[in-house]
């Protein structure tokens, strides 16, 4: 298994993007007008703040969300294709993002969705890995 390398300086350069997570996969690798013909056509829901829209005419469902605390979302783009499997593979930035639209294909979000799920995950498993100070652990003292 090969390694992978990603140039940080090439994060800290990343344009700002706006994002769109789309329950689908599009074979397709360049340049789209989605705020013409996608982000034109999203509509909130004053109530819910739901997000609804339409992509190939098929109904999508979503919503904005955050990225966690102390992170930053990136695009990544690899510099060129590995020759073998063991061939180090380089990885650069070309944008950044601190929210992002997620999408359903014709459901509404919920808490049991996958994404919810790894931030909730990414949340406990940050206070799981911090520093514990013993000064906050109380200690309950015993009478002899």
């Amino acid at each position: 298994m090969s390694a992978v390398v990603i140039d940080v300086d090439s994060c800290n350069r990343a344009p700002d993007c706006k994002t769109h997570l789309l329950p689908c996969e599009i074979s397709y690798n360049g340049q789209a007008k989605v705020e013409e013909y996608f982000a034109s056509s999203i509509n909130q829901d004053k109530e819910s703040k739901g997000l609804t829209s339409t992509f190939r005419g098929r109904p999508l469902d979503g919503e904005v969300k955050e990225v966690p605390s102390g992170y930053t979302g990136i695009i990544l783009k690899e510099t060129r294709k590995a020759y073998t499997d063991e061939e180090e593979r380089k990885l650069i930035a070309t944008h950044k993002f601190s929210n992002f639209h997620f999408w359903n294909l014709d459901k509404k979000t919920s808490q049991e969705d996958k994404l919810h799920q790894v931030l909730d995950w990414m949340e406990i498993a940050n206070v799981l890995h911090s520093p514990v100070n013993s000064n906050s652990i109380p200690i309950k003292m015993e009478d002899s």
